[in-house]
């Protein structure tokens, strides 16, 4: 992988990390996405003069990936509802890249070195390892939950990966996702519960517009990450957010790092050195 590509996936990383860590905010799952996403779409409207309106046949795969975004957002909040967050989030993105994988071998033949595959199973199951099992109790409905948010993030990253790597246009498929599903969630939110949505924004808007640019900004470098290098290894380095995740966790929340944190930490630093070799 080309180096400026590594180190911009692991920028978007730590901003999607970042983003993450600023929606600490006393507010439900629903609201907080919809807080969010709104400031993106607003963000959007200061691109729009600057970029063309995609083409055509851009349009149905659009359409298409809006949907998919939305069902991630369902899905995610269930398994908020269900679930802890520190089990719910690393499981959802760490199953992401290994369903990404899965996908493109499977079903589109593509091609990976075996030092590829093992780096994405690394980092995967680095991710995944941050979750906290409790010992002697079954998996709750969060766990599956977050299992099929997984597999939503995959559906989405497959099809913007094909887009722009196909299509091109990077720019204008980004600017106009970000607009259009900014107000798909806003009106979501907004409809649970117009009140508490509204009195959200007000008491923390420049908490949800520096999350909306950074997860915009996140998604724009790894969108056009996939344009460079295959798709499952760009689904995978974006993953490491939940490290930078547990890091930030420990600087700005004082949570202590256990045993298990390092090991995990240690299997996503050999993906990462391998994502580099490979």
């Amino acid at each position: 992988m080309p180096v400026e590509v590594f180190f911009a996936v692991l920028l978007a990383a730590a901003l999607h990390a970042g983003w993450n860590a600023l929606v600490k905010i006393n507010a439900e799952p629903i609201i907080a996405m919809g807080l969010i996403m709104a400031c993106t779409s607003f963000v959007a409207l200061f691109f729009l003069p600057f970029i063309p309106v995609p083409p055509t046949t851009m349009w149905p795969w659009l359409m298409l990936t809006l949907v998919l975004h939305f069902g991630y957002k369902v899905f995610l909040v269930k398994a908020y509802a269900q679930g802890d967050f520190g089990q719910v989030y690393p499981i959802a993105r760490g199953s992401g890249p290994v369903w990404v994988l899965l996908v493109s071998v499977l079903l589109f033949a593509a091609a990976f070195s075996q030092l590829q595959i093992l780096a994405v199973l690394l980092i995967a199951g680095g991710v995944a390892a941050l979750s906290r099992f409790k010992r002697g109790q079954p998996l709750g409905a969060g766990f599956y939950y977050a299992l099929i948010t997984g597999l939503w993030i995959a559906s989405y990253t497959m099809v913007d990966g094909y887009t722009v790597s196909r299509m091109g246009h990077v720019h204008s498929f980004v600017v106009w996702l970000f607009l259009l599903d900014g107000i798909i969630a806003t009106l979501w939110a907004y409809r649970y519960n117009p009140e508490v949505f509204v009195a959200s924004l007000t008491q923390h808007w420049m908490v949800a517009v520096g999350g909306g640019a950074m997860s915009m900004a996140a998604y724009w470098i790894c969108l056009w990450a996939m344009t460079q290098v295959p798709v499952a290894m760009v689904a995978a380095l974006r993953e490491t957010s939940v490290l930078f995740g547990a890091l930030l966790s420990s600087y700005m929340f004082k949570e202590t790092l256990g045993r298990s944190r390092f090991i995990a930490a240690g299997l996503i630093f050999s993906g990462l050195i391998l994502i580099k070799l490979a």
